[in-house]
């Protein structure tokens, strides 16, 4: 079913990396969410006049407010979408997240307030009462609720949406709500138990947790988290994929929404090659990384002396150095510059992420054991550590 409403509502529905296609499934789908959540409004609304229920009417205005909420996500795909400006160079494609972040203090808000009254009750039960037309209700609401879960989540996971997934979490949690309540309402008719705010403390604690886990995934996102890991083997094999790169480092990259991705890296090369070949092979590097993987790409090149037979020699020895500190450390980018009297090593050294160690220390370190082999070597050391 998910397949054939793209087909039919969506352009190149199969396009997902395309921007277009992108705003297009975030439209739909949140207004065909807002559409879903008014009809519920109505017809709980409806039929808790007719049957006088005021458990039924507070779940319609529970379904209002997911509407508020589909209508903040449709806010913010469009929004997202809009082209960079002065103010804004990277473009709006950060402002996904804040829709994310919004559904998901949706969420907390709506898990904080059954926690509250499911407390309540527990505290003062109240007597329940059976009628086939709530159970109607109950019973149509979740099938509405479900088919908007299903929809929000294979659409997210189509276009890699944490909002569009937020969105499907969020009808799930109302699917467990309304379970839980008619449950509590058969439990109490038939067998004269009284469950209703146990269940629903529980549910309520589910919910509550959802919009937690939601929050937090939008937030890392916005922070700026590391980047699939997958994806930068990926990304690695196609570049080296070309012999003339000898090696890559200080691989970066920026997210500023879905498809405003940018990468920065430094390609380690033949010095000895014409730099206009070398230029020719990077400028194809940059090309594929934005057609396969959507990323605008810069890289920078790293020459190197390949017939210097004193380089490979004081790199290894360097190499040993940074190992006898932490076999974890690493160096890259090693190149030597000489002169009339002395001769300068300058390379990086690569840390582990979450390594505290003082980098001066660690940079008077090496110093000091290379010149102990020679003291004509003079270290010129940049200590980093990996983006991703």
């Amino acid at each position: 079913m998910f397949e054939a409403i793209c087909k039919a509502f969506i352009r190149d529905y199969k396009d997902h990396d395309n921007e277009d296609v992108r705003k297009n499934y975030g439209t739909f789908f949140s207004i065909l969410s807002i559409v879903c959540n008014l009809i519920l409004v109505l017809f709980k609304y409806v039929i808790s006049f007719l049957n006088n229920s005021f458990s039924i009417r507070a779940d319609a205005l529970n379904n209002l407010s997911d509407a508020a909420s589909n209508l903040a996500t449709l806010f913010g795909f469009r929004l997202a979408s809009k082209h960079s400006d002065s103010d804004h160079p990277y473009g709006h494609g950060r402002m996904e997240y804040v829709a994310g972040m919004i559904v998901s203090f949706f969420i907390l808000l709506s898990g904080v307030d059954a926690i509250r009254t499911a407390i309540r009750k527990i505290l003062a039960p109240e007597e329940l009462h059976f009628s086939f037309l709530s159970v109607i209700v109950l019973l149509v609401s979740m099938a509405v609720k479900g088919f908007m879960s299903s929809m929000n989540r294979k659409a997210g996971q189509a276009i890699s949406s944490e909002t569009l997934l937020a969105a499907g979490k969020d009808s799930r949690n109302d699917v467990f709500l309304t379970g839980a309540t008619l449950l509590s309402v058969l439990s109490d008719h038939y067998f004269h138990l009284n469950i209703d705010a146990v269940i629903g403390l529980f549910v309520s604690l589910m919910v509550l947790k959802t919009g937690i886990d939601i929050f937090r995934t939008v937030l890392d996102t916005i922070l700026g988290k590391a980047p699939d890991k997958e994806e930068i083997a990926s990304i690695r094999r196609d570049i080296f994929a070309h012999q003339e790169i000898l090696g890559i480092h200080d691989l970066l990259i920026h997210d500023y929404g879905p498809s405003h991705r940018f990468m920065s890296l430094h390609a380690e090369v033949d010095g000895a090659v014409p730099i206009m070949k070398t230029h020719d092979v990077i400028d194809r590097i940059e090309n594929e990384m934005l057609e396969k993987y959507g990323i605008l790409t810069t890289i920078h090149m790293d020459p190197i002396d390949l017939n210097d037979e004193q380089m490979p020699l004081l790199k290894e020895k360097v190499d040993k150095i940074v190992k006898k500190i932490d076999p974890s450390y690493s160096i890259h980018d090693f190149h030597l510059v000489k002169g009339a009297k002395q001769t300068k090593l300058v390379f990086d050294v690569l840390l582990p992420p979450d390594d505290t160690v003082s980098h001066e220390k660690i940079k008077k370190e090496i110093s000091d054991e290379i010149s102990a082999i020679d003291p004509h070597y003079i270290c010129v050391i940049q200590v980093d550590h990996p983006f991703g």
